[in-house]
């Protein structure tokens, strides 16, 4: 994993080094939304109660969207995915709603979203968009994982749509909070109070079959690369 200097220009202005991939969405002739091409997330879901369901996922731009106090921003592995495309989040709500009105009427079982591959919730407002998102629509649901932690407005706001919605339909663990038991930590070695990623351990082939990041109830950690 390449970790970057304190001086780096992608550290000092919160940004990624990947800038020429930064895309915004008035030239950008792509979906936000993208069908999961990752060997690691998997295309669908094969195993629980989502079982058939395509996964999708959005890429935002790392370190901008993101609180300063993660434990990775030197070493964030978006360091080592130079050609992802990050989405600008100008118009992203807008662009979002129509994008998952038309996967509300491709996909009559429901769907999967991974928030977010590369990036994080940006704002209070933008959790406020899933939170409403999420409770009109059925057939939508979402799961990633957050560093904005509670006490803070972003991390505040994602507790109250987590608890509001209920964790099968929005699966947001905050990243690198062992207290709270829908959680996700990286570690070094395995813990004995929590499951480590199976896809990590060779138990699995991918995120969609396995889905305990979405299901269980119990921390997930993932082992340092």
């Amino acid at each position: 994993m390449t970790t970057l200097k304190q001086n780096h220009a992608a550290i000092v202005e919160g940004r990624t080094k990947s800038s020429k991939n930064v895309h915004t969405l008035d030239t950008y002739a792509h979906k936000a939304l993208k069908p999961s091409t990752n060997k690691k997330l998997g295309r669908k879901v094969t195993k629980g109660k989502l079982a058939g369901m395509p996964i999708y996922t959005l890429t935002l731009e790392e370190r901008k969207t993101c609180d300063d106090a993660c434990e990775h921003w030197l070493d964030c592995y978006g360091n080592n995915m130079p050609f992802a495309h990050r989405i600008d989040t100008a118009g992203l709500e807008a662009r979002l709603e129509t994008e998952l009105d038309a996967l509300d009427k491709k996909h009559k079982r429901g769907y999967l979203v991974r928030l977010h591959v590369l990036g994080d919730f940006y704002s209070p407002e933008y959790v406020a968009f899933w939170h409403s998102q999420v409770a009109k629509r059925d057939k939508l649901h979402v799961y990633g994982y957050s560093r904005h932690h509670p006490g803070k407005p972003i991390g505040d706001a994602l507790s109250r749509t987590r608890d509001a919605l209920g964790f099968d339909k929005f699966a947001i663990r905050f990243s690198t909070l062992p207290s709270d038991n829908l959680s996700a930590n990286t570690v070094h070695n395995t813990a004995k109070d929590a499951i480590t990623c199976p896809v990590q351990l060779d138990k699995t082939d991918s995120c969609g079959t396995c889905s305990l990041c979405w299901t269980t109830k119990k921390p997930i950690t993932f082992l340092d690369h």
